[in-house]
């Protein structure tokens, strides 16, 4: 059955105050919360900025349990009413959704903040705050962290999606380098991190980095499918192709684009649950599923994407050529280890999905603004008589 999303105005317009006044009392409500559980938590103590039961670690657990509470509100009472295609999808990718989301902006601020008190307690060597100023330092951090993440989960989009995914991933991965007992740990390969042998906190880091970034994966899908289902109701063959019979009968295909991209975020979060010591074969399975997935949107862009720029074809073609370019590198010439080769694929990978999410995001955008020069022609038109 094909893809079905309402237009925009099927449902009460929410508008920008709207989300800055509810982004405010959310902000206001959570810094209550988090200086009444400063003031409990400190209470008789001299707590120091960072480590065990600091003012770093409460802001934390608060800024946590304000984020996930902002973004869930979000995501139910205005994401839904400003993108009305959301409430069209099955219910348990709504559910999908709202928890890749909801954990994205969670654990996002707990790094945030724990990386922001750690640097601070080195700044302020052997500082410790009394009961008001920990509750107030604890509340002002609850109360701009709800703030910050109602909006932004208020004002998703497959590009500010990409853009969050992205940073969430490369700090989850760098704190799990950082904390990783065995130094040597790019020796092995890079789901080293992922193992017992590094250390508990690379352990926890990295997996919970892997299977929270599938899930926001999942949830980005949605929103970049929705982006290719508008273009593929507005596509026309070039009028230089028109004369091939194969170019006549091309057509932008998001379902097979949306799957291919629901195996990658699947395999994502099971690499994240089945490390690579816990099974071998399982954790590699999970791997090349990814890699298949991916190849295949690579190497059929020109057919799954057409109407697509011309360089934008070229770019996959050269990404797919740089992957095998740095398979050889690894495999046959011994240029760099197997770490080197994980990196050098998953950078590439993110690259052409970066460059994949802003050449489609601008052409919904373009898109966009014809439909209504075209509506504001047709408005001006005298009526017939």
């Amino acid at each position: 059955m094909p893809y079905q999303y309402p237009d925009a105005t099927a449902s009460r317009r929410i508008t920008e105050l709207d989300i800055e006044r509810r982004a405010l009392w959310a902000g206001l409500i959570c810094s209550i919360f988090g200086l009444a559980a400063g003031l409990i938590f400190f209470a008789g103590e001299r707590p120091a900025l960072f480590g065990r039961w600091s003012v770093g670690l409460v802001s934390a657990i608060c800024g946590a349990t304000a984020a996930a509470s902002s973004s869930a509100y979000a995501f139910r009472f205005i994401l839904r009413h400003r993108e009305p295609w959301l409430r069209r999808i099955p219910t348990w990718r709504q559910l999908i959704t709202a928890i890749g989301l909801i954990l994205v902006h969670a654990a996002s601020s707990v790094m945030i903040i724990l990386v922001l008190f750690h640097l601070f307690q080195q700044a302020f060597l052997g500082l410790r705050l009394d009961v008001l100023a920990g509750g107030l330092a604890v509340s002002a951090v609850t109360g701009l962290t709800a703030y910050l993440c109602l909006v932004a989960t208020a004002r998703t989009s497959a590009e500010t999606l990409s853009v969050v995914l992205g940073i969430f991933m490369a700090a989850g991965v760098l704190i799990s380098m950082l904390l990783a007992e065995d130094q040597g740990w790019w020796r092995s390969m890079f789901s080293f991190l992922g193992t017992s042998q590094a250390g508990h906190g690379s352990f926890w880091t990295f997996n919970l980095t892997l299977i929270i970034s599938g899930l926001v994966l999942a949830a980005f899908t949605e929103f970049l499918t929705r982006d290719l289902v508008l273009l593929s109701r507005t596509y026309r063959c070039r009028p230089a192709l028109r004369r091939y019979r194969l170019a006549r009968r091309l057509r932008p295909r998001p379902r097979i684009v949306r799957w291919c991209l629901v195996v990658v975020a699947t395999a994502i979060v099971g690499i994240g649950m089945v490390p690579v010591n816990v099974s071998t074969q399982v954790h590699s399975g999970f791997v090349q599923m990814a890699s298949v997935a991916m190849i295949i949107l690579l190497a059929g862009t020109a057919v799954l994407l057409p109407g697509y720029p011309a360089v934008f074809h070229m770019m996959s073609m050269a990404a797919v050529a740089a992957v095998w370019a740095a398979f050889i590198l690894w495999h046959d010439w011994s240029y760099y280890n197997l770490t080197g080769f994980e990196l050098s694929v998953v950078a590439i990978m993110f690259s052409w999905i970066s460059v994949f999410i802003r050449t489609t995001a601008a052409m919904t955008r373009d898109g966009e603004e014809r439909n209504q020069a075209r509506l504001a022609e047709e408005s001006q038109l005298p009526a017939k008589s």
